[in-house]
């Protein structure tokens, strides 16, 4: 195990293997990041890529920025507004299946969050699909004519859908 600096403490990892630091010292800095692109990339890694592909690239439709092969595996991108997101599979599937639940399954990064115009009519059309609404279309009292819901890809990912309604 490492150890810790002057002033840090740590604590075992999930797995045990790796220290994880508790907090850190005031006198260690920061980084601002020198942002190459204005949006983020998320990467969702699945077992099962027809029915992911069906769903953002079909249902969605999510404009297809091309398929990347690399060394044990392939990701195939996609466009989502200054974003991207990409579909990852690997040669050996990883030891471990996704965790479906958004928020409340476990901590991490449990979903995402997409803006849309007309989300009244976004929240019909998933009503009408087949595919989990797994929390219903919500007016946010605090600014009327906003909305929010939570739907799930054939994963179990979620992800959050807000705008005008």
């Amino acid at each position: 195990m490492a150890t810790a600096a002057p002033g840090e403490r740590r604590e075992p990892s999930i797995d045990g293997t790796r220290p994880r630091p508790i907090c850190w010292r005031a006198s260690v800095g920061s980084v601002k990041l020198d942002l190459l692109t204005p949006g983020i990339e998320v990467g969702l890694v699945t077992t099962r890529l027809e029915p992911m592909v069906a769903f953002y690239e079909g249902f969605l439709e999510l404009a297809p920025q091309g398929e990347i092969e690399f060394e044990g595996g392939s990701q195939r991108r996609y466009s989502l507004g200054g974003s991207v997101l990409k579909l990852v599979t690997y040669t050996m599937p990883p030891a471990s299946p996704v965790a479906p639940g958004g928020g409340r399954a476990q901590a991490g990064l449990r979903y995402f969050t997409i803006g849309v115009n007309k989300l009244r009519a976004v929240a019909q059309a998933f009503e009408a699909s087949g595919y989990e609404v797994v929390e219903p279309l919500t007016e946010f009292a605090p600014v009327p004519g906003m909305g929010w819901m939570f739907v799930a890809d054939p994963d179990g990912n979620w992800i959050e859908l807000f705008g005008t309604l």
